[in-house]
């Protein structure tokens, strides 16, 4: 791998900029870059069941847009919004608009299109991966259009959070597209129309995306003009075509095997950026035995998660905790991770259970039945598979026997409930969710609460004291000591019960070819391949990976609206530059290089 001297941020920061940025359009060259994807993800019609995840919201936004960017952080940037502010109660928000955006085909966006947009999604009531987020909490109400650029929207309850939730992740539709639509899930081929950075000119269904720069876009037209994305299920096969230069960037984490084979690669780079995902085993607590929380808590002990991160991860990321929020995340119980491992306490607590060993060693359960489980795995994602046999290895010495059953990417959706469908076919899943998880200060709710946990997995848990706690949590105000009480409380019931444990937190490492493209940003909880990757005001020049043109909040600070940047002509840029040198200066960053670590990643 080639080691790139860093020049001094003023020259990254103004130079970088204007060399990548401009010198595609100043020399009339094409900028392309050829993305492998995982999975999937229909046409992004944003009500179809997640097939990609952990990147399918970051993906669906690159041709839609929010209006605040992103729920990943307490104080979220206004994007199509430029500000929004709350009623006394918190009730109504009114909503200020941009005036310079407009949808793909050309249509003016305006405020009617966000009011449609609340209402449809509310009127759907249906699966997906927004929905829930105005159906069930917050409860949308109604809207009310004051002018083209400004729209109250009220709701039953109170919104404290109304910026993150739904502010910073319900996609916006434009009204006169979707207004004549019965059913919005009955279409999954045709190319969206969005407001975002990019447009979608070509979908071959479960084999390709191209998208091509929106060069109207109110931040700029992007630093790519097309992103070539195919979809490759198999890691070994996207990361083979990465190295024969068939792909630029390969939308995963590098596996293990392969890290010092691409840092010996020259024409290859690594950068970090964590996306905040969880790898996780969930209990599918429709299985009589299963339910036993003492069944539960010996599995859990019974596993040593510093053996799975440091065999499936190289010790890249975070440790698995009980209480399931990411360490990342401004919510979490345990920002050092918090799991018991102890082999003779799990046999102590099965033996007491009346859980029996026989002379084979094989444990039976009080009626007579073996402790033997499957565990469902996707076939195409070899660390989980991995981490499914290191699962066998670690609970064999106490009789519990794991078969492992391989799942495509479908039957993995299904199985976690997303689809809305039956009972899952395993008795085990081992799978990841994106930040959305962890990073939503309701997520516990949505996740656990057992009238609207998600899916048939998730709704099999059930626990009244639980229930209470994430329900006072709903309404108090996101910096207020009070919610971030409750939800440390709801964590330390989910650690006892333990419906779902995170087994790791993966690090970001994606691999890329930086001839083709070198702008890559790591933005907090979204990792690489996310819109701001592709603008001008955020690319990452010069080895700086920050977060966005601004220093991180630390939590619970409340910033002022700052109206979003409109990305054109030098002048904007420069001082986008600028803001960004005094922010590292005031908060004393460290300029980082993009070479991969072969220690341990604190993400």
């Amino acid at each position: 791998m080639r080691v790139r001297p860093l020049p001094t941020l003023l020259l990254a920061l103004l130079l970088a900029m204007f060399t990548s940025a401009a010198a595609a359009q100043d020399n009339g060259d094409e900028v392309v870059v050829r993305v492998g994807l995982h999975a999937a993800e229909k046409n992004l019609n944003p009500f179809l069941a997640p097939q990609a995840q952990p990147l399918t919201h970051d993906f669906t936004m690159l041709v839609y847009d929010t209006l605040f960017w992103s729920q990943s952080r307490l104080s979220p940037e206004p994007w199509l919004a430029t500000s929004a502010e709350p009623s006394e109660d918190f009730r109504t928000w009114t909503i200020s608009l941009r005036d310079d955006v407009r949808w793909h085909d050309g249509e003016a966006f305006t405020a009617d299109d966000v009011a449609f947009t609340f209402q449809y999604f509310s009127d759907d009531r249906g699966p997906g991966r927004y929905g829930r987020h105005v159906y069930l909490h917050p409860v949308f109400e109604s809207a009310t259009v004051i002018d083209d650029t400004t729209v109250q929207l009220s709701f039953a309850n109170p919104v404290a959070t109304f910026k993150l939730l739904p502010g910073g992740d319900l996609p916006i539709l434009p009204q006169h597209i979707w207004e004549g639509i019965e059913d919005p899930r009955a279409d999954s081929t045709s190319l969206p129309v969005g407001t975002g950075p990019f447009r979608m000119v070509d979908y071959q269904p479960d084999s390709s995306y191209r998208l091509e720069a929106n060069q109207d876009y109110f931040l700029g037209a992007p630093l790519v003009d097309t992103l070539l994305v195919s979809v490759i299920p198999d890691d070994q096969e996207a990361f083979t075509a990465l190295q024969a230069g068939e792909l630029d960037l390969v939308a995963r984490n590098v596996p293990v095997a392969l890290t010092e084979e691409i840092e010996r690669n020259d024409e290859l780079d690594i950068i970090g950026g964590t996306r905040n995902q969880s790898v996780y085993l969930l209990f599918n607590m429709s299985r009589p035995v299963l339910q036993d929380q003492r069944v539960r808590q010996a599995v859990s002990l019974g596993l040593d998660v510093h053996v799975m991160l440091d065999v499936v991860e190289g010790g890249q990321g975070r440790l698995g905790a009980d209480t399931w929020t990411h360490p990342n995340s401004p919510w979490t119980r345990n920002p050092t991770g918090a799991h018991l491992s102890d082999q003779i306490a799990a046999t102590q607590l099965l033996d007491a259970a009346g859980y029996t060993a026989t002379g084979d060693g094989t444990r039976v359960s009080p009626d007579g039945q073996p402790m033997s489980f499957t565990v469902g795995v996707s076939g195409s994602m070899p660390s989980h598979v991995r981490a499914a046999e290191l699962l066998a290895e670690q609970l064999e010495p106490l009789g519990v026997g794991i078969g492992i059953e391989l799942l495509d990417t479908s039957a993995i959706t299904a199985a976690g409930g997303n689809d809305g469908g039956g009972p899952p076919p395993v008795d085990m899943l081992i799978g990841e969710l994106e930040a959305h998880s962890h990073d939503d200060p309701d997520h516990l709710f949505f996740l656990f609460h057992s009238a609207v946990g998600v899916g048939d997995v998730f709704g099999a848990y059930a626990n009244p004291a639980f229930d209470a706690v994430v329900e006072d949590a709903l309404d108090e105000p996101a910096e207020a000591p009070s919610r971030l009480a409750l939800i440390h409380q709801a964590q330390d019931i989910l650690a006892q019960d333990l419906p779902m444990l995170a087994l790791y937190y993966p690090a970001g490492r994606v691999a890329y070819r930086p001839d083709a493209y070198d702008g890559w940003s790591s933005d907090q909880g979204h990792g690489v391949f996310t819109k701001r990757s592709f603008l001008a005001a955020y690319a990452d020049v010069g080895g700086d990976s920050h977060a966005g043109p601004r220093p991180v909040r630390p939590p619970f600070e409340v910033a002022e609206d700052d109206g979003g940047l409109d990305g054109r002509g030098i002048a904007a840029i420069a001082a986008v530059a600028i803001a960004s040198i005094a922010a590292v200066a005031t908060a004393g960053l460290v300029l980082r290089g993009r070479r991969g670590s072969a220690g341990t990643v604190q993400d």
